[in-house]
């Protein structure tokens, strides 16, 4: 494990980030309804220079803090305005997340030689880029990304802070690094970001004798009073755009924010609408496809990997282990027990996992083929993905339900390669775990590319919507008033690059009314085929979420 091997870890970490940010940003549009939400809220805040209340088709948008948008409009203050750097913000705050998780495993366990912390660094960038869910997740325009950066950000300077608090140096820089990443978290996504960084902090005990500084001879009042002052500095930040937002917006922004959307949604998320167990069987779905590798099992379960000091029993004694297992374990119960949950809730979790896989995997090097059941299992994936659709016409008529329209338009072929690789990589011999990881990791990038040159053309069909908003743009240029029925979320205003809010009629009934009052308008909505006869002929329809957009003139509706 020499530094030419860090150095071939880190040209593979960039161009496995590049191949899936290309992949995302040239083979995927937008996808509505969140991505074209969120992309929408900035869009109206560059339009009308109002950086401090978001809004969303012209009404006040409470249900996210607003640091994401203000990345984007610094962007297009530089670039100009463009749907590239909108969605370039996430991706790199995922390579910024890599980034710090580096730095992390080297802070965690400085106790052992520089090389084994570099490979530990690597293979957990490695791990975390290249599992399922983080390969797919982030690219996409959503708040993760940011809040898993400011969550790696904080954990480091708790770790930082104890260095200092044990060695009397770097104690308040710490401190201060962990609240300002609480703040950047606050403003992501609001609180939630306690979850993921304080239990660290308030579990010191647990875990900060055990590392390599040991205990400290200053009081716990002391390191109790650095946690203080750095969730003070977290809410400060926060805070510091909550206050004059709330001024700016008035009594219904101001309740939004401060109840709405964090003690009201906390309490209301008891609905029960998924069970406590729900994560323990997607989580192990989120980190495919090194949930299957055996030495991964082997490192935590088997006897040997105790003597050597990796297995769970053994790691538990290791102070770096006890900060990744408190910062996962505690938010896995927390989120858990609220039964409002969605995947993406756990991200900031994934290079807490990482670092302890990377950690259970050792340095030793053996030959092995250890990676072959990930290997294999993708190449099966794979390979049933080409048979499927490339034998659709046979398999239609065995299902209860007809194959959306955008299935047809797939590119199966594309997959014929990384099923050639899968196979390739399952009978190489490696010399040992970090060798295993580079092959596990690159097969897995590829799978997700070729999915996409795969799917380009069934997600143009299904969910592309520039062409349906630029019609709305020519409408609304020749002073046609448009109206969308139905819930909108904002789908057409950054695609069209639209300068006024569409008209919203909750129900058909409540379009017809509208129609009347407007025969030169244009109304829109989505509905199944057969729910369409009533209203006409629609002047523009196409696939879109399993149903179609229907466009018609109002005089005929």
């Amino acid at each position: 494990m020499n530094a030419s091997s860090t150095k071939t870890d880190t040209v593979l970490i960039a161009l496995i980030w590049c191949a899936l940010l290309a992949a995302a940003l040239i083979l995927r549009p937008l996808l509505p309804i969140d991505e074209t939400r969120y992309i929408t809220v900035a869009w109206e805040m560059w339009q009308s220079g109002h950086f401090w209340v978001p809004t969303l088709n012209g009404e006040l948008y409470s249900h996210k803090p607003p640091l994401y948008f203000w990345f984007m409009n610094l962007g297009w203050a530089f670039f100009g305005v463009s749907e590239t750097w909108a969605r370039l913000v996430a991706p790199l705050f995922g390579l910024g997340t890599l980034w710090l998780t580096a730095k992390l495993a080297r802070e965690l366990w400085p106790d052992v030689a520089q090389e084994i912390r570099n490979a530990r660094a690597v293979m957990a960038a490695l791990m975390m880029l290249t599992g399922l869910y983080w390969t797919v997740f982030s690219t996409m325009t959503m708040f993760d990304m940011i809040v898993t950066f400011a969550a790696v950000m904080a954990i480091l300077g708790y770790v930082k802070a104890w260095k200092g608090f044990a060695t009397g140096q770097g104690f308040w820089f710490g401190i201060v690094l962990a609240g300002l990443g609480m703040g950047l978290g606050g403003l992501a996504k609001g609180p939630a970001i306690l979850v993921h960084t304080l239990p660290v902090a308030l579990f010191a005990p647990l875990w900060g004798p055990a590392t390599a500084h040991g205990r400290s001879a200053a009081g716990w009042g002391k390191w109790y009073g650095g946690v203080l002052v750095s969730v003070l500095v977290g809410v400060a930040v926060t805070l510091a755009w909550a206050i004059p937002a709330a001024i700016i917006g008035g009594e219904e922004y101001r309740n939004a924010i401060f109840i709405k959307q964090s003690a009201d949604r906390m309490v209301k998320s008891f609905a029960h609408r998924r069970p406590f167990y729900w994560f323990l069987w997607v989580v192990p779905l989120m980190l495919l496809p090194w949930s299957l590798w055996p030495r991964l099992w082997r490192g935590i379960g088997a006897r040997a990997a105790w003597k050597e000091g990796r297995g769970l029993r053994a790691a538990w004694a290791n102070g770096g282990v006890r900060v990744l297992l408190i910062w996962a374990g505690v938010a896995f119960v927390i989120f858990s027990a609220i039964s409002g949950k969605q995947p993406h809730y756990l991200l900031p979790i994934f290079p807490a996992l990482a670092l302890f896989a990377a950690y259970l995997l050792g340095s030793e090097e053996t030959p092995c083929r250890g990676h072959r059941v990930p290997a294999l299992v993708l190449g099966v994936i794979a390979l049933i993905l080409l048979i499927g659709l490339l034998g659709q016409d046979a398999i239609a008529p065995l299902l209860k339900k007809p194959l959306p329209d955008w299935v047809h338009v797939a590119q199966p072929l594309w997959l014929i390669p990384v099923v050639i690789l899968a196979f390739v990589i399952a009978f190489i011999k490696t010399n040992g775990p970090r060798a295993e990881v580079r092959l596990i990791a690159t097969l897995a990038a590829s799978v997700i590319v070729m999915v996409h040159l795969t799917a380009a053309p069934a997600f143009s069909l299904a969910y592309d919507l520039e062409p349906a908003a630029q019609r709305v743009k020519a409408w609304q240029d020749q002073s046609r008033p448009v109206a969308y029925i139905g819930k909108y979320h904002g789908e057409f205003q950054f695609l069209g690059r639209l300068e006024r809010p569409v008209e919203v009629m909750q129900t058909m009934a409540d379009g017809k009314a509208w129609a009347q009052g407007n025969p030169t308008g244009v109304l829109i909505a989505t509905l199944s085929e057969s729910e369409m006869e009533p209203y006409g002929t629609p002047i523009s329809v196409q696939p879109y979420r399993g149903k179609v957009l229907a466009m018609w003139d109002a005089a005929r509706f």
